[in-house]
Order: C-alpha cells, then structure tokens, then sequence
C-alpha cells in the first residue's frame, strides 16, 4: 500500500506541476498579449521609421537649396557666356567688314582736258618743331591717342569708329 500512495503522491505532484506550467504556457501564449507585444514592436518601428524620414527629409532639403543655389549661379553663367557670345558675333562681323575690299567706284565720264604741264612743289624748309605730324589714317590717330593714354571707348568716340574698330587696330599694333 505503500507504493500505491507514493504513486498517488507522485501523479498528484506531477499534475500541480502540470497544470501550473499549462498556466504559465497559456498566459505566455494568451491572444491579447501576443497583439500586445506585437503592437509594441510595430509602434517601436513607426517611431523608427519617422525619424528615419524626417532626417532624410531634412537632409533632402538642405541638397535643394543647394541645388537652387547652383542653379542660380549657372543661369548667371549662361547670360554671361551669351554676352561673351554676342559680343564675339559682333567682333567676328566687324573684323569681317573690315576684311571686305573696298572697291573704288569708277570715275564719271569727264571731258578729257589737256595734260597740264606737272610742276615740282617743294614746301619751304620748316623746323622739326613747327611741323607737327598730324596723323592720317584712322590707325594712325588710334595709335596717336592711345599715346596719350586714353582707353578705347574714348578713342572710338574721338575718331568716330566704333569700340571694336578701335580695339582691333590696338590689337594688331600691340605697344613697344
């Protein structure tokens, strides 16, 4: 009888541990605190998740302000190389002109008059200071200003050509 009433003690023993251990499964395994968990692990993530995005937001901005800022200095840049080009056209238009041949109309029909007996003319002899060179050309009296160091655009306003005129015989007659 002995053994009977230990096996009993040991079956009574091994369903307390049994079912206290099937509570403590339950409890674990329970619905509510499954969601439960899962709810704290998801809103964890969305917290996450929206720092995350308002940092690469920030972040986002900031690369289009720059980008607006680029963009601003290369609009800059490219009225500028439009300026440079223009005024390169209007350069390569003028040495162009510059370049056309001038052809001397022919003269009218004119009575023909008898040769005229060519005389010699010497001017009477003058000092070097009395003779002042005045210059003939527009070169030369580009040049003639230019020594007496005015800039191109008041050169081209005293000999009436244009700036480009001016600034091409400057060029091509660099100073000494």
């Amino acid at each position: 009888m002995d053994l009977v009433i230990s096996i009993l003690i040991l079956v009574a023993v091994q369903l307390v541990i049994f079912l206290y251990l099937r509570g403590k499964i339950h409890q674990e395994l329970n619905a509510t605190s499954l969601l439960k968990d899962v709810q704290d692990e998801v809103d964890g993530m969305v917290r996450e998740l929206n720092l995350s995005a308002e940092r690469n937001i920030g972040l986002l901005e900031a690369r289009i302000e720059e980008l607006e800022v680029l963009l601003a200095q290369a609009d800059q840049k490219v009225l500028l190389l439009a300026r440079e080009v223009d005024r390169r056209e209007k350069t390569a238009e003028v040495y162009s002109q510059l370049k056309k041949v001038v052809v001397p109309e022919p003269a009218a029909a004119q009575p023909e008059v008898e040769d005229e007996p060519v005389i010699d003319w010497k001017p009477a002899a003058t000092s070097p200071a009395q003779e002042a060179p005045r210059p003939k050309s527009l070169k030369e009296r580009v040049l003639a200003l230019r020594e007496q160091e005015l800039d191109p655009g008041s050169i081209a306003t005293s000999t009436g050509a244009t700036r480009a005129e001016v600034e091409l015989i400057l060029s091509l007659n660099p100073r000494v």
